[in-house]
């Protein structure tokens, strides 16, 4: 191990480059001469962005509470990954709104607009809200889902809404993992 202290090149260095470098001990024990890191003075010591271990660690968390569900389970069964793996993964990859069919829907109660969402294991639910051009909520409430394992979700509506101008129709589809994607048409 050096003593830079005791290094008259180490310690000339030191002193010729000032802050811009620093003396760093590694984890094996030897000790390099780097240069200093370059700090944005844009970025507010306040923000913390999430880590990848963070991200990790709380995927983790949800495998290990999540991989005794059924969804997880029966993908398990047609595929050679564990449930764990697959709630792993889950967590990581979020839903997907694909299409949102209105060409049914004339604006009165009871008539259907169709969402069609996927996602890597199974689209857990979606929720169907419409807005008026000023934002505010005109009804709003969950699709249904065609049938077991498909990719359309259904929803009836309850209220009479005005088509002119067209209102804004947003879908929200979540997984089983807690992800959500947002779909809007105006």
């Amino acid at each position: 191990m050096a003593n830079i202290y005791r290094n008259i090149f180490i310690r000339g260095l030191t002193e010729l480059l000032g802050e811009r470098s620093a003396n760093i001990r590694t984890r094996s024990g030897k000790t390099i001469l780097a240069a200093n890191p370059i700090r944005d003075d844009q970025h507010e010591d306040g923000e913390t962005e999430e880590t990848h271990q963070d991200a990790l660690r709380k995927a983790t968390t949800h495998a290990n509470f999540a991989h005794t569900q059924e969804a997880y389970v029966n993908k398990a069964r047609r595929s050679e990954m564990t449930a764990y793996t697959i709630a792993l993964t889950d967590w990581f990859e979020a839903p997907e709104v694909l299409e949102i069919n209105v060409d049914a829907w004339t604006g009165k109660p009871g008539q259907t607009i169709r969402v069609k969402a996927r996602d890597n294991v199974m689209v857990a639910g979606v929720t169907v809200i419409i807005r008026d051009m000023d934002d505010n909520v005109l009804e709003m409430g969950e699709a249904v889902q065609s049938k077991s394992g498909n990719t359309w979700w259904h929803y009836t509506t309850q209220a009479y809404v005005t088509m002119e101008p067209f209102p804004i129709v947003e879908t929200i589809a979540r997984d089983l993992a807690g992800n959500q994607d947002t779909f809007i048409i105006s």
